[in-house]
């Protein structure tokens, strides 16, 4: 871990803050295509379940190479990586605009999720350390942000333009702006900023280490007890909360709100409770949160939307958190845990939105919160007992 260089003193804003952008871009690249469902459904004459999957298959191989990113890729210029997985997403978008049928749009995924491999660890590996150790949670909301935002625009944005100008053009735009993002990072990050190759025996011994190993774990069973709610959450406020359809939409806002706002407040957190009692403390409102869910029904419709609200900036609140504790426990190995972290979001991700399928199907809409509440519940118990000395602030 290195403080801020001598071509960038103090805090370096601007870099952070294009860090951030690139993050945004990778975030719409993600779920953008839940924006577009009837435009390519129409477009390719596909169901709604396979473009559904088009977000399920970039996530499995975000969450598969990230790792592998790291072996190959780990050594270079953080810049040189950062700027070829954003060329990569911005192929993957272009192939997507020229697409024909539904197999090569499937094949662009694959690509966008490998640029997205290559992106994304480095991204917070960079960011974390481009700033001294007591400015790290800062750095890393900055950065983090950009996926937040992208959340709560990214699908809004991408549906807009595919309505008015074709979801082709909507892929396209998303390409001239990954192609911008590579050049500002090219332009703003230190060449000096770089990393090491992850070999298997570093794989191997990192995912022995206790600490890191739990941490990692915890932040994914987090991320599957958020998605086993979350992927049907317009079910549930429309069968359970018993919200009309027209305020489905500002519900969803909300949660995009929530989740901003828990971002922000994420670094004054590990200011004040360090980056593990910040974690802790984002995973127990979120439990309560859970628990309160399923009475909501009874009381009346702003309630459910409030909790929704409190839902979101708690369950996003966890990221900075957690990734400061990573880079905390062991900083010379921070690209390659930050990847396994990345991994395990994803793959939380794609198993929560299965599990919260296959509840629904099994028991209806009203237990998703007692089943998000377990996986949360399992979180805290694996955070809580993960141990291990941090260097620095943790």
């Amino acid at each position: 871990m290195s403080a801020p260089s001598s071509q960038h003193p103090g805090f370096p804003r601007v870099a952070l803050f294009a860090l951030g952008g690139a993050y945004f871009v990778l975030g719409c690249a993600s779920l953008g295509a839940v924006g577009m469902v009837e435009e390519i459904q129409a477009g390719l004459g596909v169901s709604a379940a396979a473009v559904a999957s088009l977000v399920t298959v970039f996530s499995v191989v975000y969450a598969l190479t990230a790792p592998a990113a790291q072996a190959v890729a780990g050594h270079l210029r953080r810049r040189a990586a950062i700027a070829g997985g954003l060329t990569a997403i911005a192929a993957g978008c272009v192939i997507s605009a020229a697409a024909p049928s539904y197999p090569v749009l499937i094949a662009a995924r694959l690509l966008m999720g490998l640029g997205a491999a290559m992106t994304g660890p480095f991204l917070t590996a960079a960011a974390a350390t481009l700033v001294a150790p007591e400015d790290r949670a800062r750095a890393l909301a900055m950065v983090f942000g950009g996926v937040t935002a992208s959340s709560v625009l990214g699908v809004p944005l991408a549906s807009f333009l595919a309505q008015t100008l074709g979801w082709r053009w909507a892929w396209g735009a998303l390409a001239l702006a990954a192609v911008i993002c590579a050049v500002v990072v090219w332009q703003l990050l230190p060449a000096a900023n770089k990393g090491s190759r992850a070999s298997i025996a570093t794989l191997m011994a990192v995912l022995r280490n206790r600490p890191l190993a739990m941490t990692v774990a915890a932040c994914g069973v987090s991320v599957v007890g958020m998605f086993s709610t979350y992927a049907l959450i317009a079910v549930w406020l429309a069968e359970v909360g018993r919200l009309e359809a027209s305020m489905i939409p500002p519900a969803l806002f909300m949660f995009g709100f929530g989740g901003i706002a828990g971002n922000i407040f994420a670094a004054r957190a590990v200011s004040a409770m360090g980056a593990r009692g910040a974690a802790i403390a984002s995973m127990v409102t979120t439990l309560l949160v859970m628990l309160c869910l399923p009475f909501a029904a009874d009381w009346p419709a702003w309630t459910a939307i409030a909790l929704m609200t409190l839902w979101a900036g708690s369950g996003m609140m966890i990221m900075v958190p957690v990734q400061s504790l990573l880079v905390a426990l062991d900083p010379e190995r921070a690209s390659l845990t930050l990847a396994l972290n990345s991994s395990a979001v994803y793959l939380g991700m794609a198993v929560g939105a299965t599990v919260a399928g296959a509840v629904y199907e099994a028991f209806g809409p009203a237990v998703l919160p007692f089943c998000s509440a377990a996986m949360v519940l399992a979180a805290i118990g694996l955070l809580v007992f993960s141990g291990g000395r941090v260097v620095g602030r943790d």
